[in-house]
């Protein structure tokens, strides 16, 4: 199966971008608390997300049949920035993001399980690596 090659650079600007983020999220909590770096957080997202659907598509209007899912796929997000925020704030950033990337192995699962994409033993070798990877990042040696 053939990719885009924009996927991939769309990926690259994601690692980037929420990689420094998530960095400069550690130092923002010298002066700001969890919550209040969830609600800039949320404030970003908006100005940057207005802007990008008025550009794509002329309007600020969202299909109503698409709101029960996208509704709940907001909040779920929402509660997971706050959670990786409230994480952060009492984990080294390293360990924090080390173990907050796992959650990829959930996407694995439940891609497998609903959407009926293929199991292969590369994808449970990478989950087995990715589950020590995280082990590895998360380990604290004193």
């Amino acid at each position: 199966m053939k990719f885009p090659l924009s996927g991939f650079a769309f990926l690259l600007g994601y690692i980037v971008l929420v990689g420094v983020a998530s960095f400069l999220e550690k130092f923002s909590m010298k002066q700001l608390n969890p919550y209040q770096v969830n609600f800039l957080m949320a404030i970003g997202m908006a100005v940057t997300a207005v802007p990008a659907l008025w550009i794509k598509q002329g309007s600020l209007t969202v299909p109503t049949k698409a709101l029960p899912l996208g509704a709940p796929i907001g909040l779920l997000m929402a509660l997971g920035s706050i959670s990786f925020v409230l994480a952060l704030s009492e984990l080294p950033v390293g360990v924090a993001t080390g173990i907050s990337v796992s959650y990829v192995l959930l996407v694995m699962l439940l891609s497998w399980w609903l959407l009926n994409e293929s199991m292969t033993w590369i994808k449970i070798t990478g989950a087995l690596l990715t589950i020590a990877g995280v082990a590895l990042l998360s380990w604290q040696q004193k």
